[in-house]
């Protein structure tokens, strides 16, 4: 079902590498992201206009659910205002509380699910059962905390199941209760439209294999415009708008900008008839043009684009997923990836291209 320009629809964002480039996993990168402005705060590429331009639509809400302090709420609400995007819902981790459960300060799944649960109902108050659009990274659990999202929301995940991984994932009781209590006043409903994950630690998209289909892996925001666009949530002018943004800020050239629609394609995430028409939207702006997108460069494109394009398979939306072994496999990913970051110090160079401070 895709989401329509009258329909009501919810855009619930992570922040730190989903929005802003944080890197948590080096003292100074800490200390970088607790002392920054606002105006110095580094954005993934390309996000900061899409996001704008989804903040832009009336029947939008904008909710971000993120991992960082309370204590840097109005830094975060001063960077918004500053990109001129509307946030209408912020959820930051009080760690203050959570001092004396040290298990809470570091699990992710206990905190965002119950966060999401949250403010589902408020939207609900708002406007109803909007439909929903998730953007995440790879950074920690985010594709299955969505997943888990949805399918609680919509009982393929029942209450016994839902108490059991949470046990398994560390939560205290009183995280499950609060959880099951919400769960328990919100109607069986399946709002969730995709689940978009920003490929910010490099990760193979392989990786969300396990997932069957309902994660949809990203290099760029320019690949996440593509598939909203097909959704029919963004119009043409507005990818144009994001491929634009990743010329002029972030000096992506005309073969950068056809490699993310050829790597789309080959990867399923839009049909041709999505990417075909966008060749000559991009020709039509003049950036794209100072980057090498011409006539001619569109016309061989074209050919390239309908050889990556393949039949997408029939998934089955309705399957469960095995929430403890993606939790698993999860952490020993997470954990084989930390202790690659600490061999790589031994060379030089290469701990910074493993953490992204190359970029």
């Amino acid at each position: 079902m895709n989401a329509t320009k009258s329909a009501p629809v919810a855009y619930r964002w992570d922040l730190d590498k989903t929005y802003v480039q944080t890197d948590f996993h080096t003292p100074r990168g800490l200390w970088r992201a607790a002392t920054e402005g606002a105006a110095d705060k580094r954005v993934v590429p390309g996000m900061r206009t899409l996001l704008r331009l989804l903040s832009e639509r009336k029947e939008a809400s904008i909710i971000v659910v993120s991992g960082s302090p309370t204590l840097l709420r109005s830094k975060i609400e001063s960077m918004f205002e500053l990109h001129k995007v509307r946030c209408d819902r912020l959820v930051l981790k009080d760690f203050g509380a959570r001092l004396v459960r040290l298990r809470s300060l570091r699990a992710q799944v206990p905190y965002k699910l119950a966060a999401h649960l949250q403010t589902r109902l408020w939207l609900s108050e708002q406007s109803g059962t909007p439909a929903e659009y998730c953007f995440g990274d790879d950074a920690e659990v985010d594709a299955l905390i969505y997943c888990l999202y949805t399918d609680a929301l919509s009982r393929r995940v029942d209450a016994t199941m839902l108490r059991d991984f949470l046990d398994h994932c560390g939560a205290y009781p009183d995280e499950i209760r609060s959880i099951l209590e919400a769960l328990s006043v919100l109607p069986r409903q399946d709002p969730v439209r995709r689940i978009f994950i920003h490929l910010d630690g490099r990760s193979p998209p392989s990786r969300f294999d396990a997932y069957q289909g309902r994660v949809t892996p990203t290099f760029n925001a320019l690949q996440v415009a593509l598939c909203l666009h097909e959704e029919g949530v963004l119009d043409a002018s507005a990818v144009t708008s994001v491929a634009a943004a990743l010329v002029t800020d972030f000096r992506i050239d005309a073969l950068g900008l056809l490699g993310s629609l050829e790597d789309a394609m080959r990867r399923r995430l839009v049909q041709l008839h999505t990417a075909e028409p966008l060749l000559d939207s991009f020709g039509a702006d003049s950036s794209i043009r100072q980057a090498g997108w011409s006539a001619r460069f569109a016309s061989r494109s074209l050919a390239r684009l309908r050889s990556a394009y393949v039949i997408e398979p029939v998934l089955d939306p309705n399957r469960p997923l095995a929430y403890h072994e993606l939790f698993d496999d999860e952490r020993s990913f997470a954990t084989a990836r930390r202790m690659a970051r600490n061999a790589a110090k031994r060379v030089p160079g290469l701990g910074d291209f493993l953490s992204g401070e190359s970029r």
